[in-house]
């Protein structure tokens, strides 16, 4: 008798312990949050790189002064080089290509080029831009993106925003990103950079996307960029996507060619 009294606590003890351990593993489940979700999807899409990728673009542009449309063939090789020929009426007129270190643009109608570092960006439109950040962009990844910045959900009504911080020390000010995502699908729909110190605001609108050899890339892209001295729009329309294919770029400054005054 005494022996089943044993057998039965030890097996109570067992039958216990066994329960104990099974609520304690239940605890130590991870909770998925909506901040979380978006956290790791833009981590998830910040990783996603391309070896190559070519497009022709259908461009409109703006600012206070002009307002032009014209064609652009883009070609890039991933973390390498960004090369673009911009037509008007068929005719190539301007040249640009972008590496890690500097920009030179040669320009036909006038017979000249220039070539500058990357800080020609800052000039131009009040905030940094590396060649992997204008990839981005064109690809309609999340730029800027770093999980070891302060990242958190700071909307979720009437649109999930998750907002980003690069800390630029007291001269420069901090950077502000916002990425906006489509509710229905959590895809990056938009991203939205803004520089207090500099004054700028560039925002983002991927309109509609496509799916292109496993990649989801822009078909309709619109950028509004917001500066002390200017305004400008720009529509860019994909067409002929091509990705991860043999891609070929040759880039020569004729000889007879200037440096543009």
């Amino acid at each position: 008798m005494r022996l089943l009294i044993s057998l039965s606590f030890v097996s109570i003890l067992f039958s216990c312990s066994k329960k104990l351990n099974e609520v304690v593993i239940l605890q130590k489940s991870p909770v998925i949050t909506k901040e979380k979700e978006l956290i790791q999807r833009l981590d998830s899409l910040s990783n996603v790189k391309a070896k190559s990728f070519y497009s022709k673009l259908n461009v409109d542009y703006s600012d206070s002064s002009q307002e032009i449309s014209f064609k652009t063939s883009l070609k890039i090789i991933g973390d390498s080089t960004i090369n673009t020929i911009i037509s008007y009426l068929n005719i190539p007129i301007v040249i640009a290509s972008i590496n890690k270190d500097s920009v030179v643009v040669v320009n036909k109608r006038e017979r000249c080029y220039i070539v500058k570092t990357l800080e020609y960006f800052k000039e131009l439109i009040g905030i940094d831009l590396k060649s992997e950040n204008l990839e981005e962009l064109f690809m309609g990844a999340p730029i800027y993106f770093d999980t070891i910045r302060p990242t958190y959900l700071s909307s979720e009504n009437p649109v999930s925003i998750i907002t980003s911080k690069i800390s630029r020390g007291q001269e420069d000010g901090d950077i502000i990103i916002n990425y906006i995502f489509n509710r229905a699908s959590d895809n990056l729909s938009g991203t939205e950079i803004i520089s207090p110190a500099e004054e700028t605001t560039v925002t983002i609108n991927y309109l509609s996307r496509q799916l292109v050899n496993g990649l989801n890339v822009p078909l309709e892209t619109e950028l509004f960029i917001k500066t002390k001295q200017n305004r400008i729009f720009i529509r860019m329309r994909y067409e002929k996507v091509e990705i991860n294919e043999p891609l070929e770029i040759i880039f020569i400054i004729p000889e007879q060619y200037e440096t543009c005054n």
